[in-house]
């Protein structure tokens, strides 16, 4: 019970900043936030293995994540082109590769690149997708459903899971999830996305909503997984306490890299969207 109480008064804290910072901060606004998440989660992410967080080149891995964040964000502005993006993000990949093997040790020649890469790729990449989706024409309507499919599956699968949940959904990952937990979720965000589409999504047929809504649903939950296994592999439960009632920051944004990724993803392929270009 103390657990869901904490769990609902950080909700009711932070949600309503979350929404006013999307709504009339738009790109901008959400600049400086995005970095100080994607930096949070970041190491939170690296302090889960304590041989890679000792390493210097796990702050330069910290610093490469702020700067991919930051030039996503600029790339939403249109002060960016994905040319100019894509050669400075694989040159901070080339220099982390050089620092991370030049500094490894006979145990690990490596220097811990693999999780170090994966902290870069997995984490920044998906925090700064919210900035690329709110530079989008509608783009506030694209994060906030976005933002509201991904915490509907996260609480419904939490209240289903505690209530009447049976069936493990992957006990080697996470023993506490399971398939009830999971199609109430999915369920859960199909009803929001036919709920919302006509203010959020009104230049997306609701044929597409329902797809979108679907898969998103289910991805999103991947992504969960994903976190849960990192944490099996370090042996701890939360990555980290900031946040009372639902771990670290990563815990709470897990799902949501996923699914940033995933829709601008569909929005490009599919429904012809692009991020501004005004160079």
């Amino acid at each position: 019970m103390t657990n869901l109480i904490q769990r609902t008064l950080a909700a009711l804290i932070l949600i309503p900043v979350i929404l006013a910072l999307v709504h009339w901060g738009g790109v901008v606004g959400l600049f400086l936030p995005a970095i100080v998440i994607g930096l949070l989660a970041q190491g939170e992410f690296y302090r889960m293995f304590p041989d890679t967080w000792k390493r210097f080149s796990s702050r330069v891995a910290l610093l490469a994540g702020a700067l991919v964040i930051a030039g996503l964000g600029q790339m939403a502005r249109g002060r960016l082109s994905p040319d100019t993006l894509l050669s400075l993000f694989f040159m901070l990949l080339i220099l982390l590769l050089a620092l991370s093997v030049l500094s490894g040790d006979e145990q690990d020649r490596t220097g811990g690149f693999p999780l170090l890469l994966t902290g870069v790729v997995y984490i920044p990449t998906g925090v700064g997708m919210v900035l690329l989706l709110r530079g989008l024409p509608g783009g506030e309507g694209f994060v906030i459903y976005l933002l509201g499919l991904t915490w509907i599956v996260d609480i419904l699968g939490y209240v289903a899971g505690k209530s009447f949940g049976r069936q493990k959904l992957s006990p080697a990952l996470s023993p506490k999830k399971t398939w009830e937990g999971a199609l109430a979720g999915v369920a859960g965000g199909l009803f929001w996305g036919l709920s919302v589409h006509r203010y959020f999504l009104p230049a997306i047929s609701m044929q597409e909503t329902v797809f979108i809504s679907l898969f998103i649903s289910v991805w999103g939950q991947v992504g969960d997984l994903c976190e849960s296994a990192f944490k099996r592999a370090a042996g701890i439960k939360d990555s980290g306490s900031m946040i009372p009632g639902h771990g670290g920051v990563l815990d709470r944004i897990d799902s949501l890299l996923f699914n940033s990724v995933a829709l601008y993803a569909i929005l490009a392929l599919f429904e012809g969207y692009s991020s501004r270009v005004w160079l």
